[in-house]
């Protein structure tokens, strides 16, 4: 698996905030995704990590910054994992064509139609991620996760813990199931 690229670096609330990009297998793209690294005393310190999953028509940025989650992070050392929310630049005929399905809205959950074969978000989320995170992060403890969302990201958290309660802590999220009768699945 490719090593991930730092493309951005900034000091937050003592620990350091940072934005990776790596090339997906899974998805067959270049994803981009956040790391908030909360200070550590000591360099072989493992951090439990929390990953953050947004919604409709987000990035991996958003979260990042207008949350103000580091704060909290950082006091309470935890790492916080934001993704972006889909693939991007694939050029698959109508993935922009509406704010609630492809671009921007992945739903965290495997296409099963083959026009939208690189919509794995699910195997993505639960698989590729950790794995990539525990093989180029050391300071990372990827076996004390927990996962939480709003939105798109809220159904996508309750969903993935539910399938997968060995590999979890904890979930936590933020969507209304009235919203669901509106969006076309």
């Amino acid at each position: 698996m490719e090593k991930p690229t730092e493309i951005s670096s900034a000091k937050m609330f003592d620990g350091y905030n940072k934005r990776y990009k790596h090339y997906s297998p899974t998805l067959g793209c270049s994803m981009t995704f956040h790391i908030y690294f909360p200070p550590s005393s000591s360099p072989s310190h493992k951090f439990p990590v929390l990953y953050w999953l947004s919604g409709l028509t987000c990035t991996d940025e958003n979260f990042i910054a207008k949350s103000g989650a580091q704060r909290v992070a950082s006091s309470e050392g935890v790492a916080l994992i934001s993704p972006d929310t889909s693939p991007r630049g694939l050029n698959v005929e109508g993935e922009s064509d509406s704010w609630d399905f492809g671009v921007g809205a992945g739903f965290y959950l495997n296409a099963t139609q083959e026009k939208w074969k690189n919509w794995l978000m699910y195997d993505y989320i639960v698989k590729e991620l950790p794995l990539l995170l525990s093989e180029n992060f050391p300071q990372l403890d990827t076996s004390r996760a927990s996962i939480f969302g709003h939105s798109m990201g809220g159904h996508g958290a309750l969903t993935i813990y539910l399938k997968n309660l060995d590999k979890y802590k904890v979930a936590n999220y933020n969507f209304h199931l009235s919203e669901l009768e509106n969006l076309r699945f």
